[in-house]
């Protein structure tokens, strides 16, 4: 069943195996077995494409309740075992500090401890499909587009503050006043957020938004933090995300550079804590959700 549902995702035999760490054969054979003790063929499938047949989309609405059902029961024998074994699915972007997330991992894996994390990082968007698909129980993230979307529960945990970061050799800082014209004239990054961020930007530079020279979206920090100490460009992320360069004097915060007196929120980036609303989280998830709203 399992297998049924990760080819249902992934509608790609090799994508699918690879997910379930068999081989493609394997996989298939797998698949085929299935149909066999059902008596159905779940999946058309040529040479280009595999899609779920009519009597597929039935089973893997019956497949999702089973699995729930067996994860529940897995949840309640880890809760009389006191916590001490057991496997947490959670996401966190990389808004999150290290230093928080080991402190939680520590909580979770106690000396003599059988728990098993799996963690992924990833931007917001990633996490909240792996959240849909029930790949993790909840994550912590920017999540503000999921405020009010029914079908998630979202507890606000505090905004990280965010602004536009150069290299201390930048030609901005040539000594001249940093207008929002000069600002234009250098490629922007960013990392993946609402675009509400950059018009909040925008607003308080006196920036028409529509002339905002963004070059490249990635949530891949490593590489935004090696272009932006290699190149001209100006990095609109986080303060958090480039700490460490900021404590060394390798980037400079360019509006406190100009001299714009700018309230401590009007750049925050909201985080919270994303679950699915209707569905009751394992115990390990339970004291990881306690641990981090309690630790803000």
């Amino acid at each position: 069943m399992q297998h049924l549902l990760l080819l249902t995702e992934e509608l790609h035999f090799s994508r699918a195996a690879q997910r379930a760490n068999l081989s493609q054969t394997a996989f298939s054979r797998s698949i085929q077995t299935l149909e066999r003790e059902l008596g159905v063929r779940l999946f058309d499938r040529d040479t280009r494409r595999v899609s779920l047949t009519a009597a597929g989309r039935q089973i893997v609405a019956r497949a999702r309740e089973l699995i729930a059902q067996a994860t529940c029961l897995q949840f309640e024998v880890d809760e009389l075992r006191g916590l001490q074994a057991g496997r947490l699915a959670f996401g966190v972007s990389q808004l999150v500090e290290a230093d928080r997330l080991e402190r939680l991992i520590e909580q979770l894996q106690p000396a003599g401890s059988e728990v098993r994390l799996d963690i992924e990082v990833n931007h917001w968007e990633a996490l909240r499909e792996a959240l849909l698909a029930e790949r993790i129980e909840f994550f912590v993230a920017y999540a503000r587009p999921l405020v009010e979307d029914g079908r998630f529960v979202v507890h606000e945990l505090p905004a990280q503050a965010a602004s536009l970061f150069c290299r201390a050799q930048h030609p901005l800082l040539d000594g001249a006043a940093i207008t929002p014209a000069r600002l234009l004239d250098y490629p922007w990054s960013c990392v993946r957020f609402d675009a509400s961020i950059a018009q909040r930007l925008c607003s308080l530079l006196h920036i028409d938004a529509a002339q905002l020279p963004v070059r490249l979206t990635c949530s891949d920090l490593g590489l935004l933090r090696r272009r932006l100490l290699a190149s001209n460009e100006l990095l609109l992320t986080w303060r958090q995300a480039v700490a460490a360069e900021l404590a060394s004097g390798q980037v400079v915060d360019l509006p406190q550079a100009a001299g714009l007196a700018m309230p401590a929120e009007a750049l925050a980036l909201p985080c919270a804590l994303v679950r699915l609303a209707g569905r009751t989280l394992s115990p390990l998830a339970m004291r990881a959700q306690q641990w981090w709203l309690a630790n803000v």
